[in-house]
């Protein structure tokens, strides 16, 4: 047998694993489903054996809240001067080194060597930013120049540290770089924040709360040795806080190898913590990558840097909502928006044409409709409008409407149904 091949045992093995998914998990506190029991029940992801653990494959319901999140987010990105950019999803060693990825982030990387290369893929996109950043002259002028990019990446996460959509080995990072002068540094931050907030608030995140994590010069190990810029940094950082009156606690050791940050915390149903959202300053990588604008004055300067986040990680946000809502996600973000159920044989083609119309208006529905399709099924699948035609919706032009959380059934014209849901949508409720 040549190196490489498999025999038709171990083939059919394997094939045999292909179907088993690993969505195992007891309830969180107050009898509250988690992400993989929520992911699981709804369809959203699963986690396959043969795949690989921490590498959640989105199903198409759950690949909508996923797209829909992100859509939200560049569109709003976009609104706010920022740059989105498209950049590989691996590099060589020798971007890493001058990064100090490579000395100080390593173990947490995936390596891999192609003929007489040494590569890595990326664990964030700073590098790549950086290299754009310097592909021609720059003046004050330009700055703040904002860099932003809806990036896979990759981090080598222990196996025991692996948990549903939370922390993965594979995920898509909202990221983005602001390179500025350090008078504009304070503006900038507040900016973020403001962003930020807006995002939290339409996602509908709540009971976050703030954590200012800065270093601990004495590891030389974890973080760059530069004790006097250190001290500059979380000075700025702590000044942009007070100046914000923004309510933190402080943690040493917890912030990036390159400089302090500002993490936005939150408990998942079993009440372990974990960061949404990273906004970060960065003292070292700018004078790393020789970074530079022509001041005003004429004099070469060395810019500052934010790395920030402005949603956090989307299979995180995703976990996080499917447990905040236990599944009931907002119209715009629910998989299924509306269900049309006839309620006999002879409705069908009314349903049919219902249906049809919810999907020219962009209203989304999964499945076909059939006499079998039961109400509790539907509420069972956490759908936001369940649609019942029966004789008399359809002698009368109308239909039967059981909104989500409520029990009253409302009969409502078709249009005037269209409208109440696309209103929902446009409003992101």
């Amino acid at each position: 047998m040549k190196e490489g091949n498999i025999s038709e045992k171990e083939r059919l093995q394997i094939v045999k694993k292909l179907s088993k998914i690993n969505m195992q998990a007891p309830l969180g506190k107050n009898g509250l489903k988690s992400n993989v029991q929520l992911g699981k029940e709804l369809d959203i992801y699963i986690v396959s054996e043969v795949v690989g653990q921490g590498l959640p494959l989105f199903t198409p319901k759950g690949a909508v809240i996923k797209r829909e999140i992100e859509r939200f987010v560049i569109d709003e990105e976009l609104k706010n001067g920022y740059e989105h950019t498209s950049t590989p999803v691996m590099a060589k060693s020798d971007l890493y080194k001058v990064s100090g990825h490579w000395q100080h982030y390593k173990d947490s990387m995936f390596i891999l060597k192609v003929g007489n290369e040494t590569l890595a893929l990326r664990p964030m996109t700073c590098p790549f930013h950086f290299i754009l950043y310097k592909r021609k002259p720059r003046s004050y002028k330009d700055l703040p120049k904002k860099y932003a990019e809806m990036s896979t990446l990759f981090r080598n996460e222990q196996s025991g540290e692996l948990r549903g959509l939370t922390r993965v080995r594979q995920f898509t990072l909202a990221d983005a770089h602001i390179i500025c002068k350090p008078e504009q540094l304070e503006e900038e931050f507040e900016k973020i924040l403001e962003l930020n907030n807006m995002i939290m608030k339409t996602l509908g995140i709540k009971d976050l709360w703030y954590r200012f994590s800065k270093g601990n010069i004495k590891d030389k190990k974890k973080y760059i040795d530069n004790p006097k810029a250190w001290k500059e940094s979380e000075k700025i950082m702590k000044k942009i806080l007070n100046k914000l009156k923004i309510k933190h606690i402080e943690a040493k050791g917890e912030a990036a190898f390159y400089g302090p940050k500002l993490d936005l915390q939150y408990k998942d149903v079993y009440g372990k913590e974990d960061t949404l959202i990273t906004i970060q300053i960065d003292f070292a990588l700018p004078e790393r990558f020789n970074l530079a604008y022509m001041d005003k004055d004429g004099k070469e300067k060395i810019p500052m840097v934010i790395h920030r986040s402005s949603s956090g990680a989307t299979e995180r946000v995703i976990a996080y909502l499917l447990e905040k809502t236990q599944g009931n996600l907002p119209v715009w973000l629910s998989p299924i928006q509306a269900k049309v159920i006839s309620f006999t044989d002879r409705n069908i083609k009314s349903a049919e044409k219902i249906l049809s119309s919810l999907k020219e208006a962009g209203i989304r529905d999964f499945e076909s409709t059939t006499v079998s399709e039961k109400v509790r099924e539907a509420e069972i699948r956490r759908i936001p409008y369940i649609i019942v035609i029966g004789d008399r919706e359809e002698k009368g032009g109308t239909v039967a409407v059981r909104k989500r959380g409520e029990k009253n059934i409302k009969i409502m014209k078709i249009d005037e149904l269209i409208e109440n849901i696309k209103k929902s949508i446009r409003d992101k409720v």
